[in-house]
C-alpha cells in the first residue's frame, strides 16, 4: 500500500473510530510514542493495584507490535463487552484470579471454590499467593489485549488488539494530545488500538 493510499485508509479507519459512541477523540502514535508507553508500562507493572502486587501488560505490547496503533479517549458511554477476561491473577502459570461477568458475580459467590472480592473479580479459595510470590515473579497480575465488535466490522483492518494503559502511559498520552482535542472530561479513559491494514 502506497503512503498516500494509506493516509487515506487511516483517515477513514479515525473516521469509524470516532463514530463509535462514547469515543471522544483517536489519534496515531508515532515510534516515539510507543516506545515511551512501553517503558511507562514496564515501570508501572513493577507496583500494581498500589503496591499489591506486580503485573505484565500483554495487551499494551500486542497493541503497540502492529503495524498502527492508535490512542482513543472515551467518556462513559464506551461500552467493553461484559464478560471479557481483561485481567487474570496467575501463579505459577496457574490461573488463580479472573475479571467476572458481572451477570455471573451471583454463581461465583455461590461456589466454594472462589472468593469474589470485588463487583469484577474472583480469586480461586486455594490459591496460594502473598507478597513472596509475587516479589518472586511466581504471581502477577496479567492484562490481555481484547477484540471488539466495533473494530472487527472495519473491514480496511484486522488483528485488532484494545488494551488497557496503566495510569502513568495514560497520562502521558493525555499530555500528548490535549493541544489536539478536549481531554478535559475527569472521567475520560484511554485505550489503545493496534491493527494490520487489510
Amino acid at each position: 500500500m502506497n503512503s498516500m493510499n494509506k493516509e487515506q485508509t487511516l483517515e477513514k479507519v479515525e473516521a469509524m473510530i470516532m463514530n463509535v459512541k462514547g469515543v471522544v477523540g483517536v489519534a496515531e502514535l508515532n515510534k516515539e510514542q510507543c516506545e515511551t508507553v512501553a517503558q511507562l508500562e514496564e515501570m508501572a507493572m513493577k507496583n500494581v493495584f498500589g503496591g499489591f502486587g506486580r503485573g505484565k501488560n500483554e495487551g499494551i505490547k500486542e497493541s503497540i507490535s502492529r503495524e498502527v496503533t492508535m490512542v482513543l479517549f472515551t467518556n462513559v458511554d464506551f461500552e467493553i463487552p461484559r464478560g471479557i477476561n481483561a485481567m487474570q491473577l496467575i501463579n505459577k502459570g496457574e490461573v488463580v484470579g479472573m475479571t467476572l461477568d458481572p451477570n455471573k458475580i451471583d454463581e461465583f459467590k455461590k461456589d466454594k471454590k472462589y472468593v469474589v472480592i470485588s463487583d469484577f473479580f474472583a480469586i480461586k479459595r486455594d490459591a496460594k499467593i502473598n507478597s513472596a510470590t509475587f516479589a518472586s515473579g511466581d504471581t502477577y497480575f496479567l492484562f490481555n489485549g481484547i477484540q471488539i465488535d466495533h473494530f472487527s466490522k472495519i473491514k480496511e483492518i484486522k488483528d485488532h488488539v484494545l488494551s488497557f494503559p496503566s495510569p502513568p502511559a495514560f497520562g502521558f498520552l493525555r499530555s500528548q494530545f490535549k493541544d489536539r482535542m478536549d481531554l478535559s472530561d475527569p472521567q475520560l479513559a484511554g485505550f489503545l488500538v493496534g491493527f494490520n491494514l487489510s
